[in-house]
């Protein structure tokens, strides 16, 4: 039975339908109130929407499952969806790109981690955060202004005096009892007011708090909180305002070409706009309507927040039934609504835009870095794609003029603002691994200070290089730091494999991991530590250029130490200062032709 003989003979009542190819695989699954009319819809060939042609030319049979209401349809169809992942069906990316933060006050000592699913374990979930950026700030925030332990349970455990971040401020120190269970638990339930964006509850605990300290003469407590408050007041600020009333509501926008496109969910939550979540899709067949209760029926799935109202930019088809079974889910009501007019249109109309450019910046170079940050994750033992990367450098010529470079990806793109260049300050001599310690030293101190660590540290080096960033780490209390290696195959070259490549250094693990050359994981580490080892060699040849520069100059009569610098401003190098002529040096300011030719001389001896 072809098809349209199948179709004729379906029943009128609602359900679920499923188009299946000749082995069996599951295409499409879809939810009607009529089945039999909604699968001539596709059979008819009137259907103009891109993807419908394709479904039927690769369907060969559709069956279907009568249920006895929409709102059955409508649960039937998201558990087949979940299970059989039709490629037809919007797929919803949810849990792989959003990131979550976790409190769980179950524990002795509760902190605060990172992760992409809320679990039904007791647990607290903040989120989830539309992008690592903004949850990896979030966190941040929270752990420089809440003074909550950052170390796993082993090294929590295990240590026998407090860490850098305890002499920082930045933790209490429960690890040698240095605070009561009670006072923890104290800041624990402020750092979740914060996380929630309950300020309005917090603030007032923090000023009589603050007031209790400089009652008790604890001035220095008393500024501590008093810069907190502070510091809630302006990143409230920062942020857009909604509506004063302050409800809680979700807007979604969609933008699309053809089968592709992006929809969007723009969160409202105590009248502050928040970033949008971005949910691109490809291969789709439904209309606006249909992809919008589809994305509003998988995302709404219990384990994300769900608001009291939801505003979208056309009406559903099965409006009724979504909203009881969303209602159920939150347990009060839901009001799907489409506004005409009015504040909540502008919101609609920002979600939209959202998408839209979301949608037009996307482009498979995104797709390549997304795919070597998921596996530089599982390489690492990450529980998420690395947001912020750093790796480290050093360079010198004999030992002389040692320095080291830090580079900076964000989200696998180099961030050169962030760059650092470092002056070795307590190495004499070519010690690669005393340098590395001295570096990563001087970096941590200020990562701890500054309560942002970076989701992952590369150092460029095999396993002596790794070992000496294990000291440091171990020193400053920090075990838990994400780190790897990045080793050249210089020894399989040297015996003659010129296939070789890179080898990945791993803490703990005896045998490095070999990636195939056109892995774009290895690729991406490759730019990372080529970008490192080109800062590196250029910051040398900066620094030794000066040096020469400086040592020449030194030897002149009348050029003291501001017209050496006036030299070196204006000429930036030795090379280019020897290239000058005399009347270009004397335009400097505080050189005439009578000092200028004596420099000129002096670089053109003969």
């Amino acid at each position: 039975m072809d098809l349209a003989e199948t179709a004729d003979t379906l029943p009128t009542t609602a359900g679920v339908y499923l188009f299946k190819d000749r082995d069996g695989v599951v295409l499409y699954v879809g939810k009607a109130t009529n089945l039999k009319s909604r699968v001539k819809q596709y059979l008819s060939g009137h259907d103009e929407r891109f993807m419908v042609r394709y479904l039927v030319a690769a369907a060969d049979r559709v069956e279907v499952v009568p249920t006895s209401s929409e709102k059955e349809a409508l649960l039937l169809e998201n558990s087949l969806i979940k299970q059989h992942r039709p490629r037809y069906n919007v797929k919803l990316r949810d849990d792989k790109n959003f990131l979550r933060i976790r409190l769980d006050p179950r524990q002795t000592w509760p902190r605060l981690t990172t992760s992409r699913r809320a679990k039904p374990d007791g647990a607290r979930y903040f989120g989830p955060y539309p992008s690592a950026t903004t949850a990896r700030r979030t966190l941040a925030f929270i752990q420089r202004h809440f003074a909550l332990r950052t170390c796993s349970d082993n090294v929590l455990n295990s240590r026998t005096r407090p860490c850098l971040l305890h002499q920082m401020k930045r933790c209490v120190a429960p690890c040698v009892d240095l605070v009561t269970k009670e006072a923890y638990a104290e800041i624990v339930e402020d750092a979740g007011l914060a996380l929630a964006g309950r300020n309005r509850e917090l603030v007032p605990r923090l000023r009589d708090r603050m007031e209790t300290l400089a009652e008790a003469e604890d001035f220095e407590g008393a500024a501590r909180v008093r810069d907190v408050m502070r510091s809630l007041e302006s990143s409230t600020e920062k942020q857009a305002v909604a509506d004063l009333r302050g409800d809680a509501r979700d807007a979604w926008g969609l933008y699309r070409e053809a089968d592709r496109g992006v929809a969007t969910c723009l969160p409202t939550r105590g009248g502050q706009v928040l970033e949008p979540h971005a949910f691109p899709f490809e291969g789709e067949i439904g209309d606006d309507a249909e992809l919008l209760s589809a994305f509003l029926n998988r995302y709404y799935d219990g384990e994300t927040d769900l608001p009291g109202e939801v505003l979208l930019p056309v009406e559903l088809p099965d409006h009724d039934a979504l909203a009881e079974v969303l209602r159920e889910r939150r347990g009060s009501r839901v009001k799907l609504a489409t506004p005409l007019r009015g504040g909540k249109t502008d919101l609609v109309t920002l979600a939209a835009n959202a998408a839209k450019t979301r949608f037009l910046t996307t482009h498979s170079e995104s797709d390549r870095v997304a795919r070597a940050l998921a596996g530089l994750a599982e390489i690492a033992g990450l529980d998420a794609p690395p947001w912020r990367i750093e790796c480290f450098d050093n360079s010198n010529l004999l030992g002389e003029e040692p320095v080291a470079s830090q580079v900076v990806f964000v989200d696998g793109r180099p961030a050169k603002k962030e760059y650092r260049r470092y002056h070795v300050k307590t190495v004499v001599g070519a010690d690669d691994y005393a340098t590395m310690r001295e570096i990563l030293g001087r970096r941590l101190r200020r990562a701890a200070e500054e309560g942002e660590f970076p989701d992952l540290l590369i150092v460029d080096g095999g396993r002596g290089q790794l070992s000496a960033a294990l000291d440091v780490l171990r020193d400053l209390g920090l075990e838990d730091q994400p780190v790897i290696g990045v080793s050249k195959p210089r020894t399989e070259h040297a015996r003659g494999d010129r296939d070789a490549t890179d080898k990945i250094v791993l803490p703990g693990r005896e045998d490095p991991i070999l990636l195939r050359a056109d892995d774009p994981t290895l690729r991406l580490l490759q730019h990372i530590r080529d970008e490192a080892h080109r800062t590196a060699i250029g910051f040398h040849r900066e620094t030794r250029s000066k040096a020469r520069l400086t040592s020449r100059l030194d030897e002149i009569s009348g050029i003291g130490k501001e017209r050496r610098v006036r030299l070196l401003r204006h000429f930036g190098s030795l090379s280019g200062l020897e290239r000058a002529s005399i009347e270009e040096i004397a335009a400097v300011e505080g050189f005439g032709p009578v000092i200028a030719a004596r420099v000129h001389a002096a670089l053109h001896p003969g």
